[in-house]
């Protein structure tokens, strides 16, 4: 059996990006067992497509979808605001 595919809609992109965030944040999936590690990089990298839709888009959403783009967007800043900077970012201990 096949899983419903959801029928291809701002809503769905907007949901999509959100949950590639979250779990770029190290939140679980509902399907996996286990966290994946946290990557603010990627995470920001994923809030930022969501800006750049919610830009592109200011003149063709629905009232509903703009309301739905805007507390997905609060709620993922908020979220991102927690979690520590990516340990990747080379510091350079020379002066």
């Amino acid at each position: 059996m096949t899983p419903a595919v959801p029928e291809a809609s701002l809503t769905a992109l907007m949901h999509l990006l959100t949950e590639q965030a979250l779990l770029s944040m190290g939140v679980p999936h509902p399907m996996v067992k286990e966290a994946p590690p946290a990557n603010p990089v990627v995470a920001r990298f994923y809030i930022d497509l969501l800006s750049v839709l919610k830009e592109k888009t200011e003149t063709s959403r629905t009232v509903a979808e703009t309301a739905q783009m805007e507390e997905l967007l609060y709620q993922l800043r908020m979220r991102v605001m927690d979690l520590k900077p990516a340990a990747e970012t080379p510091v350079d201990p020379k002066p």
